[in-house]
C-alpha cells in the first residue's frame, strides 16, 4: 500500500463505521440518513475490520504503525483509544469490560477502562457500580423490577461526565444520547440484557463466567459534573485519558504542548473550520505533536472534545 507521507499535522478521519445495535435509537440513522437500528458510530478506530482512514484511504492501524513520526513515537504498540457515539433507544444490557491484565493474559487485548460525556440525558438515571462487595454471589437474580436493588443509580445531565474504570458493572439508560471514549477493545461481557429478544424472538447470549472474572464490586465511577460558568472545562486527567470540553461561539485558539504525543478532536456539536478545514457534527481529526504553532477554530455554538495522548 503507498504510504502517507509524513508532510501533514492535522488529517480528517473519515469512514465512521456504522454499528447496528438491538438497543439503538433512530437519531445516528437521521444524522447518517440511513434506514436501519444505528445504536454506535465509531468515530476514530484502530479496530482491524473497523477502522477509520487517515487522508480518505489508509487504515488508522497502518497509518500507526508505519508512520510513528506523526505521534511522536509513541512508545506503545497498539493505538491506544476508540471514540463512538452511543444512541440508546433501549438501556444497554448490564455488563462489564475487563483489565489490562485478566484482558491481555485471556484474550490478548486492551482492556477496556472508558468515560462518558452525556449528550443528550435519558429518561432513567445511569446504573453504574455494583451495590454490594458480594454483587457476584447475586447476579443471578437480577430482574428488571430489582435492578436497583443491586446496581447505583446516577442522575447525568447534558455536559456531566463519568469515568468508568474497568472492571465496573454499568448500563446506559434508554433514549440517552452519550459520546464515549474508550480504549481500543471490544471485549463486553454481558450480566443481565433486560428479557429483550431479537427479531427471531430469541435472547442474547449472557456472559457470566467471564463476567465473574471481570467483575471488581468495589469501583465506583468517577462523575464530573458540567460547570456551566466556563468555555473550557477538564473534563478527565488520569493514565488513560486527558479530556477537555470546548464551547465555542466565536473562536478557539489550541496552542501547542510538549508533553503531548497527539490530539484527538471530536466535533459534537456545531460547525466551523479548523485551519482552514472545514468542519461539522461527528467530525474527528488527529493532530501531530509536532505542532508548533496554534490552531484556530471558528465556529458557531459548537461543542468539542479534545483529548491530549500523553
Amino acid at each position: 500500500m503507498k504510504m502517507v507521507k509524513m508532510g501533514g499535522l492535522i488529517y480528517q478521519l473519515t469512514n465512521p463505521q456504522i454499528k447496528d445495535k438491538i438497543w439503538a435509537g433512530d437519531r445516528l440513522d437521521k444524522q447518517m440518513r440511513k434506514r436501519g437500528k444505528i445504536g454506535e458510530l465509531w468515530l476514530i478506530s484502530a479496530i482491524r475490520g473497523s477502522e477509520s482512514l487517515v487522508d480518505g484511504s489508509y487504515p488508522l492501524s497502518l497509518f500507526y504503525q508505519e508512520v510513528p513520526e506523526f505521534f511522536c513515537n509513541y512508545p506503545k504498540k497498539t493505538y491506544p483509544n476508540l471514540h463512538k457515539i452511543i444512541d440508546a433507544g433501549q438501556p444497554l444490557s448490564l455488563q462489564v469490560h475487563p483489565d489490562d491484565q485478566y484482558a491481555k493474559k485471556k484474550y490478548n487485548s486492551l482492556g477496556k477502562n472508558e468515560a462518558w460525556f452525556v449528550i443528550t440525558r435519558g429518561r432513567k438515571p445511569f446504573l453504574i457500580g455494583a451495590k454490594s462487595l458480594d454483587f457476584i454471589e447475586h447476579m443471578n437474580k437480577i430482574t428488571n423490577e430489582n435492578i436497583n436493588d443491586y446496581v447505583n443509580s446516577y442522575v447525568l445531565q447534558k455536559g456531566d461526565l463519568a469515568f468508568i474504570p474497568a472492571g465496573t458493572i454499568h448500563s446506559i439508560p434508554e433514549k440517552s444520547l452519550v459520546y464515549e471514549i474508550q480504549q481500543t477493545s471490544d471485549l463486553t461481557f454481558r450480566i443481565y440484557d433486560f428479557d429483550r429478544v431479537d427479531k427471531y424472538g430469541k435472547k442474547r447470549k449472557l456472559h457470566l463466567q467471564e463476567a465473574k472474572k471481570a467483575i471488581k464490586p468495589e469501583l465506583k465511577p468517577v462523575i464530573v459534573k458540567k460547570d456551566r460558568g466556563v468555555a473550557r472545562q477538564l473534563l478527565l486527567k488520569n493514565e488513560h485519558f486527558h479530556l477537555t470540553r470546548i464551547e465555542v461561539d466565536l473562536e478557539y485558539i489550541l496552542l501547542p504542548k510538549e508533553d503531548v504525543y497527539w490530539y484527538e478532536v471530536v466535533i459534537l456539536e456545531g460547525i466551523g473550520i479548523m485551519a482552514g478545514t472545514k468542519f461539522k457534527k461527528f467530525d474527528a481529526f488527529i493532530i501531530s505533536g509536532h505542532l508548533k504553532k496554534p490552531i484556530l477554530f471558528i465556529a458557531m455554538n459548537a461543542i468539542i472534545l479534545i483529548n491530549e495522548v500523553r
